[in-house]
């Protein structure tokens, strides 16, 4: 799986996003850091910019597994 990381900024204060190439790696990943004992802050869902899950790490630290649909680009653009 390819992925972007990237730390945001979050509502009490940072968070590190991990940016997938689907929505189904959204949900496997989710998956995966749920057995691995992660603590869900919410399930994947679709936002205004992403489909994406979070978990809290503390109450200013959170990772974000996000996809973003790439928009195509008009012919002659």
């Amino acid at each position: 799986m390819e992925a972007i990381i990237k730390t945001e900024k979050y509502k009490s204060g940072e968070c590190l996003a991990i940016y997938v190439d689907s929505q189904d790696k959204v949900n496997e990943l989710m998956l995966t850091l749920i057995e691995a004992g992660f603590i869900v802050n919410y399930e994947p869902r679709h936002t205004f910019e992403n489909y994406e899950g979070c978990f809290l790490c503390s109450d200013e630290i959170a990772i974000k597994v996000c996809y973003r649909e790439q928009k195509s680009k008009k012919k002659g653009s």
